[in-house]
């Protein structure tokens, strides 16, 4: 992963634009979006810019680029065709500690700007890592389709009830429990009847520990396309995983990424053992078969925890 991914508070930052064509135009229509401080630099600007300039949602200054404009901003973005001014630019930025984004070169960005499919609050941001804009772009088309128009509508529904359901929950389990059933409830993802059905589901849920655990056992395949989806599903809602030494890494990745990880081994079934006995849903990513005499599969069985297994699919 050559760029770390991260989401900036857009009120704390002040962005600058260099050039005033349709690009430039584009760049500012998304961060105009959020709350960030735009300024713009340029002789000359598109109409869509003016008009932005006129409505007062952006700043202007009318001329020509000049480091002291780098003051006070933390990100640039740079839409010329004059590469010694772009790249004067990337220098610049350097010295001031601005990241820089020089549109069309990735040579000189100190960053680069997602794909995004935007359901605010929930924002999805993917990169190709300027390998292959053309398939970023198709698999945010596609992923547009996929990804209910609602969603948002849901997210700030669930955040505005975030401390009822804490309130109600003594415990973080029954908390994470409770969110996953109601956002697997049927018309939920489609932003029908939320109140009703989160009243009904958080009266008829008690604050309970959960007193058994389960033991998951996934067949890691040697490729996560061959995982099926409930293999993955539940690799998501483990509280634990154990994988054999030489389970692929990018399996692995797959699972709860706040789940603490281990490599199972004859020394950690006790452990193991009593994450069960604590309710916790532990997932085992082993490598082929696991027979019916395997240490940690005859102490759980002994022990009376359910155990689930879940196959790759097979080629």
């Amino acid at each position: 992963m050559n760029y770390f991914p991260i989401f900036l508070d857009a009120k704390m930052i002040s962005v600058l634009v260099v050039g005033g064509g349709e690009i430039a135009g584009a760049k500012i229509d998304l961060l105009i979006k959020s709350p960030a401080k735009v300024t713009v630099v340029s002789p000359k600007v598109s109409a869509n810019i003016q008009a932005l300039i006129d409505d007062d949602k952006i700043a202007y200054i009318d001329g020509v680029y000049e480091k002291s404009q780098l003051a006070g901003k933390q990100l640039v973005f740079v839409a010329t065709e004059n590469r010694s001014l772009n790249e004067q630019v990337n220098l610049d930025a350097r010295e001031c500690g601005v990241l820089a984004n020089v549109v069309d070169n990735a040579d000189l960005c100190h960053f680069i700007t997602p794909a995004i499919i935007d359901r605010s609050p929930m924002v999805f941001a993917m990169v190709s890592s300027g390998q292959s804009p053309v398939l970023l772009r198709y698999w945010r088309e596609k992923l547009e389709t996929m990804i209910p128009q609602s969603l948002g509508k849901l997210a700030s529904f669930a955040g505005a009830k975030r401390q009822a359901v804490k309130d109600h929950f003594s415990n973080f389990a029954n908390r994470r429990l409770f969110w996953e059933s109601f956002f697997t409830h049927t018309g939920i993802e489609q932003g029908k009847d939320l109140e009703s059905t989160f009243n009904a589901q958080l009266a008829n849920s008690k604050d309970e520990a959960k007193n058994q655990g389960e033991l998951l056992l996934i067949d890691a395949p040697a490729h996560p396309d061959l995982l099926t989806l409930g293999a993955v599903r539940n690799m998501q809602k483990a509280d634990n995983i154990l994988h054999d030494a030489n389970v692929a890494a990018n399996i692995i990745d797959l699972c709860r990424r706040d789940a603490p990880k281990a490599i199972n081994n004859d020394s950690n079934i006790a452990e193991t053992l009593a994450l069960l006995q604590q309710g916790k849903r532990v997932c085992y990513l082993h490598l082929g078969d696991v027979a019916a005499a395997h240490p940690l599969l005859t102490a759980a069985e002994d022990k009376n925890y359910p155990i689930y297994r879940f196959n790759c699919a097979r080629r």
